[in-house]
Formats: C-alpha cells, structure tokens, sequence
C-alpha cells in the first residue's frame, strides 16, 4: 500500500507517516511539503490514498481534492486538519471526500483506523462498480435491454440497449414520444416477488414493427416500490414461429390435398380437389387448372375455383394460340404477369381475365414423364399479389396434380397390377396362416400329444422299479434307470422348447420390475438345488429396477443362475454373485439401461464359443459330465432381445465366467 501525504509542516508529516507504518507493515510513505512535490507525485500516480492538511502555504485541501479527484476519480482522500469550518467539511463531501478528520493528538489514533475503513469501503465500491459493470457488459452482449420504472409509470432510468431495442437515441425522446407505456406495468399489474412475463407488438418511430419479451418484478429501493425489468427483442423468433405456423398449415393442406386427390377417380375430380384445398392457401380470387391436347393445339378447362364467377367455365374450350406462352411452360418455368395494365400485349385469354377485374396472373406448368399436359392458373384482382413462398406452393401443387392426372389415365392398368397383387398377398396370407397354424398344432403336439407317451413310460419303468426289482438283474435295473432318466431329459427338453417357441410367438407386456424381489424369489425355488451342490450365492443389494416382462426375466435369471452353479469343476464349491449398475444409453437401448451381472467360478468358456452358447442344442460338453437340454441359454437370448434389451458374457477358461442381461432402467 502506497499512501501520500500532503502537509507544510514536516513535524505534522512525521507524525501521520510514524502513525501509518506503527499501522500497517507494508505501507510505504511518500510525503509531500511542496507545490513541486505535488507535482511529481501526481505525475507519477503510485499511492493508494491520500491524506492532506486544509491550509497549506501555496493552495489549499479543496483545491488538493478537487485535483487529485479528476485525475483519480476512484482514489480516497482523507482531510486531516485543525484550520477547516464544517462549511469547508460540508464542500469537500460534495466534492469527493471520502473522510474528515480533526488534527490533534487525540484524533491522531482514529488516523489510522479512519484510513483502514476508507480503504475497505473503497474496495467494496471498487468490486461493486467492477460487479455492475461486468453485468452491464453481460447484458449488452446478450442484447437485453433493462429499466427500472416507478409503479405510477415514471420511468427511472434505462440502458443503451434498451433504446437500440426500441429504435430511440435517448431516454428524453422515449418519453417525449410516449408511445411505449404498454411496456410498463402499472401499481395494480404486478405484486412483490411476482414476476410477470408478456410478449408485445409495439411500432417503432421509423413506423417498422418489432416484438418484444418483458421481463418485470417488483422491487423495494431504499423503501421506495420499483419495477425492475428486462426488454429482449424476438422479432425473430416471432417471424420464425409465424413461418413454421404457416408451413404447418401448408404441410396439412397438402396432406388432405394428397387424401382427396386418392380418393378421386376422374381428373376433373382430383383437379376439383385440389383447387379446393389450394385456394384457401394463395391470396387469389381465381384459381383453376387447364388440360392442353399438343395435337389439336386445344386448352380445356377442367376445374375451376373462383370469387364471383370470375374465370371461364368447366369444360369451356379454346385455342392454345389465345392461352399464352407455351413455349415457356414447355420449359417448366412459370408465366408470371405482375400487373397486366401495364403488360404491352395480352393473348385473348388474359384481356378476358383483364375485363373481368383480374390484374396478376401466374401460369404455373403441369409436366407429367417429361410432357406438358396442362397448367395451373392463379388470377388476383390485386397487382403483385403472391410472394415466393406462395410461388412455392403453386408448385407444389401443380407438380401433385401431374402425378395424379398420370395416374388416373393409368388407372385401369394399375388397377389390373393390383388385382394380381392382392392375389399375392392373400396367397401368402393363407401360407403363413397355414405356417402359423402348423406352429401352434406343433407346439401343442409337445406340450400335450409328446408328453403323454413320455409320462406313460416314465410310470411304467417305475412300475417296474418297484414291484419287479427282484425279478430283474442288475443289467436290467440299471437298463431301467437308464430309460427314466431318458425320460427325464427328453420331458426336460421338451418343455425348454415349448418356452423357447412361446417366446417367439406371445406378446410381452413390459412392465417395472422389482429385481431384488424377483431375484430372492428365484433363489428361493432354486434352494434345493443350491443345497445340493452347496452353492454360496450372494446378491449385491440394493439392485436397481428394470422394465420388462416379469416372467420372462424371471426364467432368465433362473437359468442364468442354474449354470452358474451347474458349470462348475468336481469338488468346487460353487460361488456366484449376483449385482447390478447403471448404463448410458447405447446400442439398441436408447435411454439409460441397467446391467445385471451373473459371475461365478465355474469352468469358464474359450472365447471362440461366446456366441455359439447362446444357439438351440449347442453343447460344449458331454450330457454325462454336465446334464442338460442345450436350450437355458438361447431361452435367455431371446426372451432379452423380444423385450428390447441385450445380452453378453465375459469369460476366461479355468476362472469363472461372468453373464450379464441390459434392460431399460425404471424412472419413477
């Protein structure tokens, strides 16, 4: 910290300047006993503060203030002196004093405490000017204009952008004009803390109009109510929302113009149609479409849709030579007359129209495989009535037209292409009936017609267990044994297809599942089989919630955690553990999905077998060394994949393997 002090008298330098290094351990002292000093310490400008005596030989404080304030606005300045009146305390406030101080020892104390509360307002001043400023600047590169306006409609001030906004130069002639008092609310509009949000129109002095977002809420300024509030010009977005309203009306349009030119048959009534659905479109009082024969070098009118009765008649006929410039519509470009009062020569038709009150007219081409067959013509009583965009759509409509006309001249082949179509179709219809059908007898023939012989052998062969055991030697016991456990496997495996064929045909609801519930549920069935074996399976809880279908997540889990314990090397106690996490959205999951993985330490699978696990039948191991149908893990794959998830493994021979499931994670 740099202090100047400015004094005459050296006895009063020393004892301020031994005042502020007692004070502060890193201030450093310039004093000032001469004009000349002044001088060079102004020109050099390195202190922080200024404390100056009032009556000095050559000047005196006002005059120091006064100085030192224009050239360092921001700087404080502390008067210590004992010649000064409270009128000259009054006058050096007025002019920037940041503090006044009596000069006597008994003030000379409060010296150093008045000094370090100067400096700390100026600080809080200095950030606070900073703070303002960066806002201001914010707002201005954001564009957003900002007023501060009293409830009774007085306007307090306003930024520059403010004005730009509303195409002013000052906060005079805003107020002069006065015709933006709409922008304010007034005492009853708006009530503390309330913020009101309106969209206005307002005319701008150059007379072009603008939109505008107001932003207010009402505030309390050292007791007083103000309404502070934001301005932000959308004229843009206005344009843009009015623009994508008016495409959104012209895609509607075209889209029952396409419905009713389908369900038309003849051209007349698909050209009828369209100008139907058309005319509402185009600032126009006459609207109509006209088929040409090059040949006979004929027009015909085939549709018309006018104010009127303005135009020429349905089926009315005359010579291309009185409709206009052909040879420019042969080119598929547009006949477009702006005002035909001041068009040199007009052919017959067009002074018709003229005599009829209509001064714009547009000839727009209706070109079908590459040939001129007609045109759309728009008529308007007003000159330069249509704009690009209304260009556009006469286009748009004419090109449909074409491909309408076309089709219906092409109406009875097409009609005969679909006869022999639908002869296809119901044909292939009635084969994947049939296909269908015999899938369903299929099905049902295991469950019901395969089973029953199934369960007739198994009875028998313990009938023979129990009551011929004796008769029977150990050949024919074990021969035995040997059909009901082929029993045993062939109903196993037929259950397992009957799941895997179901999964392909039923519909799956989905709805948010529980896997904590589900997954202590599994367990619980499965609990004589993990006694069996022994098996420690532990679950990572809480797991996180999924949606799918409750009983097709559930066969999963039950056979994801049946290998997990079935796999496993002889004398191994089986470990399997069981958790869950969360996934960002990817692949055929398209929100956030949750992961649930099954890991245990079982054999483990070479990873040129990853994929082929997941197939009906495959095996990569004898029934006898570990049983079952080869069928658990393609029930998992496409159970998975009907309810939209995925599923995959990881695995490491001799180390265990680790499946997982991904299903879309619940939001409630």
């Amino acid at each position: 910290m740099h202090i100047l002090i400015i004094d005459d008298d050296k006895n009063d330098r020393f004892m301020v300047t031994r005042e502020m290094r007692r004070e502060f351990s890193d201030v450093e002292v310039e004093e000032v006993g001469e004009p000349e000093e002044f001088e060079q310490a102004l020109a050099a400008g390195r202190f922080d503060l200024t404390i100056t005596d009032y009556q000095l030989r050559w000047t005196n404080g006002l005059e120091i203030l006064r100085t030192l304030k224009q050239r360092f606005p921001e700087r404080p300045v502390i008067m210590f002196t004992n010649t000064g009146t409270q009128e000259i305390a009054v006058e050096a406030m007025k002019s920037g004093l940041d503090d006044y101080i009596l000069k006597s020892p008994k003030h000379l104390v409060r010296l150093s405490t008045t000094v370090r509360s100067v400096l700390e307002r100026n600080e809080t001043r200095r950030r606070a000017n900073f703070y303002e400023n960066r806002l201001q600047s914010l707002l201005d590169q954001l564009n957003v204009g900002v007023f501060r306006v009293i409830p009774d409609g007085r306007l307090l001030e306003v930024n520059s952008v403010f004005l730009r906004v509303l195409g002013l130069n000052s906060l005079d002639e805003l107020q002069s004009i006065g015709g933006f008092s709409e922008i304010f609310s007034k005492a009853g509009d708006i009530t503390p803390q309330q913020r009101r949000e309106r969209e206005l129109k307002l005319r701008k002095p150059d007379g072009s109009s603008i939109w505008v977002s107001v932003n207010e809420t009402l505030n309390t300024n050292q007791g007083e109510s103000v309404i502070d509030g934001l301005v932000e010009d959308i004229t843009g977005r206005k344009r843009a929302e009015e623009s994508l309203k008016r495409y959104a009306t012209r895609l509607r349009t075209l889209q029952e113009l396409d419905r009713s030119i389908l369900r038309a048959i003849s051209p007349a009534g698909i050209a009828q149609a369209a100008l139907a659905f058309t005319y509402p479109l185009l600032p126009c009082q006459l609207l109509d479409v006209m088929l040409f024969n090059l040949e006979t070098q004929q027009a015909t009118v085939l549709a018309v849709q006018s104010n009127e009765g303005i135009g020429c008649s349905i089926g009315e006929s005359f010579s291309l030579q009185d409709f206009g410039d052909i040879e420019t519509l042969q080119q598929n470009q547009a006949l477009i007359i702006e005002n035909l009062a001041e068009h040199p020569r007009l052919y017959r038709l067009q002074q018709r129209l003229f005599d009829q009150g209509i001064h714009f007219i547009m000839n727009v081409p209706v070109i079908a495989q590459g040939q001129l067959i007609g045109s759309l013509n728009v008529g308007a009583i007003q000159p330069r009535s249509l704009t690009d965009e209304d260009t556009d759509n006469a286009y748009e409509v004419a090109n449909q037209l074409a491909i309408a006309i076309q089709q219906s001249r092409m109406r009875e082949e097409l009609h005969r292409y679909t006869e022999q179509l639908e002869e296809l179709v119901s044909n292939r219809t009635q084969q994947l009936e049939e296909a269908n059908s015999a899938l369903e007898a299929f099905a049902y023939s295991i469950s019901h017609d395969l089973q029953e012989p199934l369960r007739a052998m198994r009875g028998f062969a313990t009938i023979l267990l129990e009551e011929y055991d004796t008769a029977l030697n150990s050949v024919g016991q074990d021969l035995l044994y040997r059909i009901a456990s082929s029993v045993d496997r062939m109903d196993n495996l037929l259950v397992d297809l009957l799941a895997y064929s179901r999964l392909s045909r039923v519909d799956l609801p989905l709805q948010p599942i529980n896997l904590n519930l589900l997954v202590r549920q599994v367990l619980t069935q499965l609990e004589p089989s993990l006694e069996e074996k022994q098996a420690q399976v532990t679950v990572a809880e809480p797991l996180l919630e999924v949606v799918g279908n409750y009983r097709t997540v559930e066969q999963i889990v039950t056979n994801l955690l049946t290998n997990s314990i079935k796999f496993v090397p002889a004398g191994v106690q089986p470990q399997v553990h069981v958790w869950s996490e969360r996934r960002d959205a990817s692949g055929a999951l398209r929100e956030r999905s949750v992961r649930l993985w099954v890991e245990d330490n079982g054999i483990g699978i070479q990873s040129q077998h990853y994929e082929r696990i997941f197939g009906v039948f495959e095996r990569l191991h004898s029934i006898e060394a570990y049983p079952g149908t080869g069928i658990g893990l393609a029930i998992v794959r496409k159970g998975i994949e009907r309810m939209g998830g995925q599923v995959g493994m990881e695995s490491e021979v001799g180390r265990g393997s680790r499946f997982w499931i991904e299903l879309p994670e619940f939001i409630k």
